[in-house]
């Protein structure tokens, strides 16, 4: 019985055609189809600036480094999200805080986030979970009034879109990951998009070694601290390729999204999230909330459907859980429920059509 699984990437002749060009240049370093692969992003989300960097972790670790933090500083992030999203606060030296997450979208509660503001807050991240919006407009309203920047986590996001602007471009900085699971991938990398012209200036030094001017690896200038955050032109040039394909996929997405909805809007024990897909929010993944998820989740799994469960709440079993765990009341009714269906573009329609059938089957047996 064929495999359905949570996600498929797509890489081959196509891309390794483009790649043979940039190993007859013979220079895999950061290079010519980095500053392309830049100016690129640039245009699409319609943004000022544009680094690459070698992962979103590592986007979001210099855009908290260059706003000097101090370790009694508190950078605010929900309560469910990927560790990444922590590591990169812990890395960068600040004390990490979380809030607890919204009940209908996943993503950052507002109530939750007006609570734990304080003086010492110096950063709040909302992470955009699927490709679902934050609801920025408040989120920069609190954080205006209180000189709190923000820095978007838009791992999931590329292309997604609030009120007519990109997710990534609308707070201070924003970065995504161009990991093997996202809509087009650079094997592993990230980017940063910025309108703030000395944040870029800041980063662009310090993910290379604090370095000036064109570097040599000799006698170069190093006018602060910084770290090897470099993208090289081999993973640039296959992000590049895989662009090609962006607009294919983003309909696929969206397909597997309604189709979702559809197929699954009588089954009262299950319900997929919410997209706006008229205002063009990008469901990079459907998302569910599922009575008995756990026991689904190996159903469909004894079935070769394989499904994700939700990653564990920072606040419970993980390096950052110094919250109290009962504290966060959505999070305890949320998080055995929260499962992200199949979602790759390459998925076939007799492959969803399958899956929703025996989720149904599943939840039959249960009436």
């Amino acid at each position: 019985m064929k495999k359905i699984n949570f996600w498929e990437t797509d890489v081959g002749l196509h891309d390794y055609k483009k790649q043979k060009k940039i190993y007859e240049i013979n220079y895999p370093n950061e290079g010519n189809y980095v500053n392309f692969l830049e100016k690129k992003i640039k245009k699409m989300l319609k943004s000022k600036y544009c680094l690459a960097l070698p992962s979103c972790t590592s986007a979001l670790y210099v855009a908290l480094k260059i706003l000097n933090l101090k370790k009694e500083d508190e950078v605010l992030i929900p309560n469910i999200t990927f560790a990444a999203t922590a590591n990169a606060v812990y890395m960068a030296g600040a004390k990490i805080v979380l809030v607890d997450v919204s009940t209908k979208t996943l993503n950052i509660d507002l109530e939750d986030l007006r609570k734990k503001i304080n003086k010492k807050t110096k950063v709040v991240i909302p992470v955009h979970v699927s490709g679902r919006s934050c609801d920025m407009k408040s989120i920069l309203h609190l954080a205006r009034k209180k000189k709190i920047k923000v820095i978007e986590d838009a791992a999931e996001a590329f292309l997604s879109k609030y009120n007519g602007k990109y997710l990534g471009t609308i707070g201070d900085i924003g970065c995504f990951s161009l990991s093997p699971n996202k809509i087009f991938t650079s094997g592993q990398g990230g980017l940063l998009v910025t309108n703030n012209k000395k944040y870029y200036e800041k980063i662009k030094v310090f993910k290379t070694q604090g370095r000036v001017g064109k570097t040599t690896g000799g006698d170069d200038l190093h006018i602060s601290p910084g770290g090897n955050f470099k993208l090289s032109n081999i993973s640039a040039g296959l992000a590049l390729s895989q662009l090609d394909k962006i607009k294919e996929r983003k309909r696929k997405l969206v397909s597997n999204y309604l189709n979702y909805k559809k197929g699954l809007r009588n089954i009262y024990k299950i319900k997929v999230l919410n997209f706006n897909i008229e205002k063009e929010e990008l469901p990079l993944w459907t998302d569910v909330i599922c009575e008995n998820r756990d026991k689904l989740y190996n159903f469909l799994k004894k079935n070769n459907i394989i499904c994700r469960k939700f990653w564990f709440p920072l606040s419970k079993k993980n390096f950052y859980s110094s919250q109290n765990h009962k504290e966060f009341k959505n999070t305890l009714k949320l998080e055995k429920k929260i499962m992200w269906l199949p979602s790759s573009f390459l998925m076939k329609s007799k492959d969803q059509k399958k899956i929703i059938m025996k989720i149904s089957k599943f939840y039959q047996k249960r009436l």
